[in-house]
């Protein structure tokens, strides 16, 4: 021993240069299986790399350091792998398990600065939302629940409704059970708290057409949501939750027809303003609650160096700008669907209005037999033309139908996701917004305004899509699209996260082995040959064996969408190993090929 020591002393300097070499070997190198599975290949040279190191290795120490440094190295190898693989995102996924996250410090400071918050209340008012706008959602009509969900929400719930209307659907769902609540998250924008709350739930959940019969699906689900509520932070503590009643005046809302607007009919009142309780205003799966974490983060830093839209915009806040997006959005698919952009004329600007009626005309005729809004976060702020400009990520999940000869085809064999980005502007120099174009109200009098097509407010005469009191959405475009207008416009933006980080959390891996689960699934039938075949990717690619049976029910459920990254290259990988994932049993199935020759149409071509 006290020899070994003793040429530790004398070689210190050898040694730490070798220690270096290998660590740069470690970072250099390509160490853990790719998606290439499928058709894909490791970094070139990394094996030879490590080869050399091992050679120069027994060439500089002598017998018997060589082969402990080899030793220690090759295992250095092996854990860092492991290490590596371990860190894929998927392995956050809650699936079905209760949420573990929580937010101690940012609820210890909430509870400081609000100390009537009571921790237990609050759950119970989650737990009375989730319960009223679930069998809302069963009945189709989500006026029970109004008046305290954002406009945004309403838009995403009353879309739905219209295109099952269209298809005849109905949603019937049974033994509805909350089995956790947990509180992830407490922020703060401006005027407002924003808290984030993971719910494991489970139902049995029928989906049913009377007309066309094909689209019926029925399973058994257990499933993780996160909903978000906000309120504003001089909110007078008025509860909506255990009342029908109108928080201002006291009126009963029971019978009330709210919809579009969510405005009490005795005061005038609106209830979801986030000036007397807590409004639900989102909805994310847990899948990309936890995959988009890291952009939530980036916004809410860029949200903080908008200086100068906060300064002229004393209700500026991400929530809420977010939340518009996503009405107007949804608003705009409602448009695609009946044929008549005058749906969203009113939000819309002239330039967009025509670009829209132009690639409209241009599409075959379809109806969503499924829509949601993944996720939607504020990117990006520039300064043009004497207007402030924010870039809003979109993430929405779809599959599309059209009827032929009174019968319904799939357009799309499986939900499939797509990221676009929204552009939307306002003057720098602006008015006093009174209103919001969004919730038919006149921004510039704050007048209601009815369901019709006029562009010019009855009460004060003046145009509804002005930017001069609203944010009124320019432009909506495909991720590579913005990629090119943010390189473009660079020197402009006051504020952005890279539009390259918008998947940065999703690997080629990890886009795979979430659509070979869902090709698997594909013909309803999951056999022993495709378990093993999933269980060996899971192995391979360092997935979590706890949370691979979660994802495998949720691609039985239909809760796991399409994805497919940017590039090219990288989604030929991904197809070739769905190929190959559904002729693991020796058949490929007719639903199978329906869903490869689709991806292959949307994505390859």
């Amino acid at each position: 021993m006290k020899k070994a020591f003793n040429f530790i002393i004398r070689n210190r300097q050898l040694i730490f240069s070798i220690l270096v070499v290998i660590t740069i070997t470690f970072i250099s190198t390509d160490l853990f299986a790719r998606a290439g599975g499928g058709g894909g290949s490791s970094s070139s040279g990394g094996g030879d790399g490590i080869g050399e190191l091992i050679f120069m290795i027994f060439m500089m120490l002598p017998f018997p350091f060589n082969w402990i440094a080899v030793i220690a190295l090759l295992v250095g190898i092996w854990v860092f792998s492991k290490l590596k693989k371990r860190g894929s995102i998927l392995n956050k996924v809650p699936g079905n398990q209760i949420p573990t996250k929580r937010d101690e410090k940012g609820l210890a400071t909430f509870k400081q600065l609000h100390p009537d918050f009571n921790e237990q209340q609050f759950e119970q008012k989650v737990r009375t939302a989730f319960t009223e706008i679930q069998n809302a959602w069963a009945a189709k009509n989500i006026s029970k629940a109004r008046r305290f969900i954002s406009d945004g929400v309403y838009q995403r719930f009353n879309t739905q409704f219209k295109m099952m209307n269209i298809l005849s659907q109905r949603n019937e769902l049974e033994n509805l059970n909350i089995k956790s609540i947990t509180i992830d998250k407490i922020e703060n924008e401006g005027l407002f708290d924003v808290i984030h709350v993971g719910i494991l739930a489970s139902t049995k959940d029928k989906f049913i057409s009377d007309k066309y019969p094909n689209l019926n699906e029925v399973f058994f689900e257990e499933f993780v949501e996160y909903w978000s509520f906000i309120r504003k932070t001089t909110a007078t503590g008025k509860d909506m939750y255990s009342t029908q009643n109108c928080p201002n005046c006291g009126g009963d809302l029971s019978g009330s027809a709210m919809g579009d607007v969510c405005k009490c009919p005795y005061c005038g009142t609106f209830t979801n303003s986030g000036e007397f309780d807590w409004v639900l205003a989102e909805i994310t799966q847990a899948d990309d609650y936890v995959t988009t974490s890291h952009l939530h983060d980036m916004s809410n830093t860029l949200a903080n160096k908008i200086e100068e839209i906060t300064d002229a915009d004393k209700d500026f806040a991400t929530q809420l700008i977010e939340d518009k997006a996503s009405n107007g959005y949804l608003q705009i698919q409602t448009a695609r669907v009946f044929k008549d952009p005058k749906i969203m004329r009113r939000f819309v600007s002239d330039d967009y209005y025509a670009k829209f009626e132009i690639n409209m005309k241009s599409e075959d005729h379809f109806v969503y037999n499924r829509i949601f809004l993944n996720d939607v976060t504020l990117i990006g702020a520039l300064q043009k033309d004497g207007k402030n400009i924010l870039a809003i990520a979109i993430k929405s999940s779809f599959q599309r139908v059209k009827i032929v000869d009174g019968k319904a085809q799939l357009v799309d064999f499986a939900v499939t996701s797509k990221n676009e980005v929204m552009m939307m502007s306002k003057d720098i120099v602006t008015g006093e917004n009174k209103g919001s174009v969004y919730a038919h109200q006149c921004p510039s009098c704050g007048g209601t305004i009815s369901d019709t097509t006029d562009m010019n407010c009855p009460y004060c005469g003046n145009l509804l899509n002005s930017t001069k009191n609203e944010w009124i959405i320019t432009d909506i475009m495909p991720q590579q699209d913005y990629l090119n207008y943010f390189k473009t416009n660079s020197n402009l933006f006051i504020a952005n996260v890279n539009p390259k980080k918008l998947d940065a959390m999703y690997k080629v891996r990890d886009f795979a082995f979430n659509n070979v689960l869902i090709m698997i699934a594909a013909d309803g039938v999951f056999d022993v040959e495709e378990v093993n075949f999933a269980n060996k990717l899971a192995k391979k690619w360092g997935y979590a064996p706890s949370k691979l049976e979660g994802m495998i029910d949720m691609a039985r459920n239909n809760q796991l969408v399409v994805r497919m990254p940017e590039d090219k290259k990288d989604r030929e990988k991904i197809y070739k190993l769905m190929q190959k994932a559904a002729a693991i049993d020796g058949n490929i199935s007719s639903e199978e090929q329906a869903l490869l020759d689709s991806i292959k149409q949307q994505y390859l071509q």
